[in-house]
């Protein structure tokens, strides 16, 4: 893994935050509130280090602040592990609460942590002034991601995996990066939400979608023998792999060149930038987290354990 972690680098460098090893003792204790667990993937999940992807995704946040993102970064990981396996009416039906639950919903105490966790954010988030735009947009995101969770279905999880088009992948696998969310926690951390006006712009738009790209075509690069032994069909290297009928290297040499060409596109739209007029500097300091979301979920591979 290191030596492809070597090729996969961006011409923009990580930042840490200094509270990093707190905020990993507080992700501990996140994980063991899911007592549906077992012993051993709460151990698994905890040697993961997500509290280290919040440090490096959000780098300067308020310390109280990186709390409720560290929570759901916790929460999407373990979130996306076990219920993308349930049965499609019991993902249905996890993902209607979850809405609710977005709606103001409050959890109940019955409830499995995986509801109460995600309940807890909401409400930690409250504690900032959001506007309805904003929120419109989060759940929006979240909508996304669930869309794509329940299509993914018909492909992964399964004794006899099928594959998508690569065509057909580059859409879905859109959906199930759960990127769009915590790029909109950005603006949070920010303390700017962006006019709607300066959201919807292209280059915004644009933007967003390469982070979602790069860090999920990143991720399939260096988990692929983690999602093979998952029965995990949406995965870059796997579709290339079966459309092409060609062997693994190749596979992985195709999606090399892919990557690499996404990677100089992004690069062109940042040289390319056009100039926000009195939203400018807001506009830049959103670019820069957005930089840190990329470089920073890059770096979280390095010794990680979750994907050996």
């Amino acid at each position: 893994m290191q030596s492809l972690l070597a090729e996969l680098q961006y011409p923009f460098p990580s930042r840490t935050h200094p509270d990093h090893a707190l905020i990993e003792k507080a992700v501990h204790a996140f994980i063991d509130s899911y007592t549906s667990l077992s012993t051993d993937a709460r151990k698994q999940f905890k040697a993961a280090g997500f509290g280290r992807l919040t440090a490096l995704w959000y780098p300067d946040s308020p310390f109280p602040q990186l709390i409720p993102l560290a929570r759901l970064l916790t929460w999407i990981f373990i979130f996306d592990d076990v219920c993308a396996r349930w049965p499609l009416p019991q993902l249905k039906g996890a993902h209607d609460r979850l809405t609710a639950i977005l709606r103001g919903s409050p959890s109940y105490p019955e409830e499995d942590a995986m509801f109460q966790q995600f309940a807890i954010v909401y409400e930690e988030l409250a504690c900032h002034t959001l506007p309805q735009a904003w929120m419109t947009r989060y759940m929006a995101s979240w909508h996304y991601f669930f869309e794509g969770q329940l299509l993914e279905k018909q492909y992964s999880y399964k004794h006899d995996l099928t594959y998508p088009s690569l065509a057909e992948y580059l859409d879905l696998r859109e959906k199930l990066g759960a990127a769009y969310p915590f790029l909109d926690l950005a603006e949070v951390i920010s303390g700017f939400m962006l006019p709607s006006e300066v959201f919807s712009h292209p280059a915004i738009q644009q933007r967003r979608f390469f982070v979602s790209r790069l860090t999920t075509w990143d991720n399939d690069l260096l988990s692929f023998d983690k999602e093979k032994r998952s029965q995990e069909a949406m995965n870059l290297v796997a579709v290339i792999q079966h459309e092409h009928d060609c062997p693994q290297e190749e596979a992985y040499r195709i999606a090399m060149h892919m990557r690499a060409e996404q990677v100089a596109a992004y690069r062109q739209l940042c040289n390319d930038w056009p100039d926000f007029g009195e939203h400018r500097e807001a506009v830049a300091d959103y670019a820069l987290r957005l930089d840190w979301l990329i470089s920073g979920h890059l770096e979280w591979y390095r010794d990680n354990p979750r994907y050996c």
